[in-house]
């Protein structure tokens, strides 16, 4: 039992981060407490900066710094601004990390949407929650010929998906979804069943 309340609450604000359970949050806390105190004072600073000196662009929604966002055009985001960007096409991703992840690995040249996270009602994270509604705002107001779903293929990412299929059904845009299936050097041997449902009906003739 910890006998101290503000160790106490350290540990509890710790749990806040994705996949950090009590113990782990513990482990953490006495870690940083062990630590030399400039360390500490160090992430306590940036922690700060995260409300202070990180902002939104106004675009995509991908992180930027404050002052960036403050002098932002309409295209300025440093993945925003590249040249040679098809505007008429926009990916939506669930997380800013995302964008990063599709950027290094494919050749796509559209625009990109980060959410929010998912819907997840359980959460309290519903259509504005995530950023749906200025998704619409911005089908309805740029001359957007194909959205890219890039949500995860978990629950709460195969519903955010479809309701942004609804959606759009009735603003005449093409909406695909990336195919989940066989891993690149994959063996079908070691793929769970879903896996490799998935795989077989979305297959493509080649």
């Amino acid at each position: 039992m910890i006998k101290s309340k503000y160790l106490e609450n350290l540990v509890d604000a710790l749990t806040i981060l994705p996949g950090i359970g009590r113990k782990s949050a513990q482990r953490m806390a006495y870690e940083l407490l062990n630590s030399n105190p400039e360390k500490s004072l160090y992430l306590s600073q940036e922690l700060q900066n995260i409300d202070t000196k990180i902002s939104k662009c106004k675009i995509c929604g991908l992180y930027m710094d404050f002052e960036e966002v403050e002098k932002q055009s309409e295209d300025s985001c440093h993945v925003c601004e590249r040249q040679n960007r098809d505007t008429s096409i926009v990916c939506v991703v669930g997380s800013a990390s995302d964008v990063y992840s599709i950027d290094e690995s494919t050749n796509y040249n559209g625009y990109f949407f980060v959410l929010q996270g998912n819907l997840s009602p359980i959460d309290g994270k519903g259509p504005s929650e995530i950023g749906l509604d200025k998704l619409e705002k911005h089908l309805v107001n740029k001359n957007i010929k194909e959205l890219i779903l890039a949500t995860n293929t978990t629950i709460e990412g195969e519903a955010t998906a479809h309701y942004i299929k609804d959606m759009t059904s009735k603003k005449g845009i093409n909406v695909s979804r990336l195919a989940f299936g066989l891993p690149l050097n994959g063996e079908i041997g070691f793929l769970d069943n879903e896996t490799i449902s998935h795989a077989f009906n979305e297959r493509k003739i080649i």
